[in-house]
């Protein structure tokens, strides 16, 4: 009958334990509450030097993507105009051709 009572008791003093380190860690007995503070302040100079980086990263990115994409540009409106000169330039060819094809035409109606 005795060894139900002690292992009651052996709980009741664990969680007693438990407890009281909990309050006395939420009170800022065990860890000073101005540590607390210091380390939230780390924390959050941290974070914002992260995010200051990020968003640097971030504006690098967009000026190289920007610079790629107006490269890209050039390029697609260069390859345009050499397809349009070829094209004008083949365009040219078959007007001379049908005109010396004409003309041939012509001389050999020609009595």
């Amino acid at each position: 009958m005795a060894v139900p009572w002690v292992q009651g008791s052996l709980v009741t003093i664990v969680l007693a334990m438990i407890f009281t380190m909990a309050g006395a860690v939420f009170k800022g007995y065990l860890i000073p509450q101005k540590r607390h503070e210091e380390q939230l302040a780390d924390l959050r100079a941290d974070r914002d030097a992260r995010v200051a980086e990020a968003n640097a990263d971030a504006e690098e990115w967009r000026r190289l993507w920007t610079l790629e994409h107006e490269a890209h540009d050039l390029t697609r409106r260069a390859y345009a105009e050499e397809i349009r000169a070829v094209l004008l330039a083949s365009t040219e060819g078959t007007q001379i051709g049908v005109a010396l094809l004409k003309e041939l035409k012509a001389k050999s109606e020609a009595p």
